[in-house]
């Protein structure tokens, strides 16, 4: 066995010890872990020709290692929920617009379409680009659900956003319409007695479809923001400085408009509620993806996620970091990256008002995790965490950055050092203070130490989010956050600032915990966004629901696939009860 591990070794290997297509031949993760534990093993057995053999993998190893792709999008990535069959004929009747329910049920089954075909399309530029229609699917339906809405409260519906021009509709309710959604945000360890069967969740009344219909929009919106920076900024070709901010500028947009849905679902009186609406008889428990304090901390992380866009549009050092790990760009042979100055002091303030909204986010969305064992996922809430504290590093950078350009680059290299601070970078000193440190540590202290930082370090990055996986050779998603481009950039700095003080500036390093004592405030420069404001139905549209319904050729139980029974959609759940098998779980 150790011989045939190391032919396998030597077989892969040239005389540089690596060999590919292009003289560079990457070892697999799985090939990696396999050949050490058979080498640990040989080892433990005396073999010295495993061991010299795995000396030399271990000599090789952060060679071997897969080329890291570090994406700074800084917007969670959102799972899309899906439904049930509905059907609104069930449950309303319409004197004046005999048609409405019918079409909104046309509408509704495209949206539940829509989000079926997403789920099964292959992650990357298909699902990508299905987008655009989900976001058409479901603008298209929120009008017909505001129209029933509008007519079972005996409101008038508005006939365009511009006018005061109204029509009465009148909706009768035959039975209380119960809708079934699959919330994404909830925790999913949960007991069988609390989570519904397959996961999806049965809710009552016309409010709880429309909370669910809003809050899916702005997981749409949430996506577009964060494809569309990262297929500008980590694309094959190097972006221009016209298409960078032309990508985060729309970005920015959906991220407010997110936002703004956020701030309806968590302010609007009608949706205070819907969170207890669950189909059990006696609202014991809430679901916390619809929870008002939910709501609001989503509206204030899609805020602190637009602040740092903003920052990122002229954030020439992190365009630069990106452009010097794209293999496919050759500008560096023409000329080197230009780093103009920038209005650091300005950003810096800009990013530490991001780290407060993001740090609200977080408080919020904790306060809804302790309430019961039906808490928001961990996920969710670690990246919350991560982006503040990322905030509070950029700021800190930027602060180091308008101390460099002033001539104070000691004073700089005590931020960069605060900033690798914040994002729990090990080795993060204060000048002489860590040196005093490392001297005094020794034999099992200072081992703990290196654990307990490794620890923190490993639970950072798992709280700032998982990798995405992308194509072989292309630049791809990072970590969620933004927590290791950041630290890629404050390194690239400390590096070249630490150099230059060494042998020109030989300036002293003051204390990091001095300068962060006097952090100025942070600074808006998005003002929150009004709640937003549904689509309503034109005077076209209302005069063709006046007309009698078609024949209804689908009924409940002919909307149904491969993944679901016809009966599954009849059956509500009720908490205490045991999930019965025939419920398929496929999503």
């Amino acid at each position: 066995m150790p011989q045939n591990w190391t032919a396998q070794f030597r077989d892969r290997t040239d005389s540089r010890g690596l060999r590919s297509e292009h003289g560079i031949r990457r070892l697999d993760v799985s090939e990696r872990k396999g050949w050490t534990r058979l080498g640990l093993k040989n080892i433990l057995q005396g073999s010295s020709s495993t061991f010299i053999c795995l000396a030399r993998a271990l000599l090789h190893f952060s060679l071997l290692q897969p080329p890291t792709s570090i994406t700074i999008t800084m917007v969670y990535n959102f799972t899309l929920p899906s439904t049930s069959h509905l059907s609104f004929q069930t449950f309303f009747t319409s004197s004046t617009h005999p048609s409405l329910p019918q079409a909104a049920t046309t509408a509704r089954h495209a949206l539940r379409q829509a989000l079926k075909t997403h789920k099964r399309l292959p992650r990357g530029p298909q699902q990508d680009a299905h987008l655009q229609i989900l976001l058409t699917t479901i603008t298209s339906y929120l009008p017909y659900l505001l129209a029933l809405s509008d007519g079972l409260s005996g409101k008038p519906t508005d006939l365009s956003a511009f006018t005061s021009t109204t029509e009465e509709i009148e909706i009768t309710l035959r039975t209380e319409i119960t809708s079934s959604w699959r919330p994404t945000l909830t925790n999913p360890t949960l007991s069988l007695k609390q989570r519904p069967s397959a996961t999806r969740v049965h809710g009552q009344g016309l409010d709880f479809e429309i909370a669910f219909v809003l809050s899916t929009l702005s997981y749409v919106l949430n996506t577009l923001a964060r494809i569309g920076v990262t297929r500008t900024l980590y694309a094959s070709t190097t972006p221009t400085p016209e298409q960078r901010t032309a990508a985060i500028q729309t970005a920015t947009k959906n991220l407010l408009q997110a936002s703004a849905v956020h701030s309806l679902l968590a302010s609007s009186p009608s949706f205070t509620t819907v969170s207890r609406s669950i189909a059990n008889g006696n609202g014991a428990y809430s679901l916390p993806d619809l929870d008002p304090a939910t709501q609001a901390a989503l509206s204030c992380l899609a805020l602190a996620e637009a602040t740092l866009l903003a920052v990122l549009k002229d954030d020439s050092y992190v365009a630069a970091c990106i452009q010097a790990r794209n293999p496919n760009d050759k500008d560096w042979m023409v000329r080197a990256p230009e780093i103009p100055k920038v209005r650091a002091h300005l950003f810096a303030r800009l990013c530490i008002r991001a780290a407060e909204y993001a740090e609200q986010a977080a408080a919020g969305l904790g306060s809804v995790r302790s309430e019961g064992r039906m808490g928001i996922d961990e996920d969710l809430l670690g990246y919350a965490r991560v982006l503040g504290r990322v905030a509070r590093a950029r700021a800190c950078r930027f602060f180091g950055v308008d101390a460099e350009l002033s001539g104070k680059i000691g004073e700089g290299i005590a931020w960069l050092r605060a900033a690798k601070g914040a994002l729990g970078v090990r080795g993060a000193g204060s000048g002489g203070e860590a040196k005093e440190m490392s001297t005094k540590s020794r034999g099992l202290s200072r081992l703990k130490q290196g654990w307990m930082e490794r620890r923190e370090e490993r639970r950072m990055e798992k709280d700032a989010g998982s990798r995405d996986r992308t194509e072989k050779g292309e630049l791809g998603p990072g970590d969620n956050a933004g927590r290791e481009e950041e630290s890629r950039v404050i390194e690239m700095l400390e590096t070249k600032w630490v150099r230059m003080n060494d042998t020109i500036n030989t300036q002293l390093i003051p204390s990091s915990t001095e300068l962060l004592a006097n952090l100025p405030s942070g600074r808006d420069i998005h003002a929150p966004p009004a709640p937003y404001k549904i689509p309503c139905l034109d005077e076209e549209q209302l005069v063709r629901m006046r007309a009698p319904p078609a024949e209804d050729e689908s009924g409940p139980g002919s909307d149904d696939d491969s993944d679901e029974e016809p009966g599954s959609v009849a059956r509500v759940f009720t908490p205490g009860t045991v999930p019965e098998r025939s419920e398929s779980a496929y999503y």
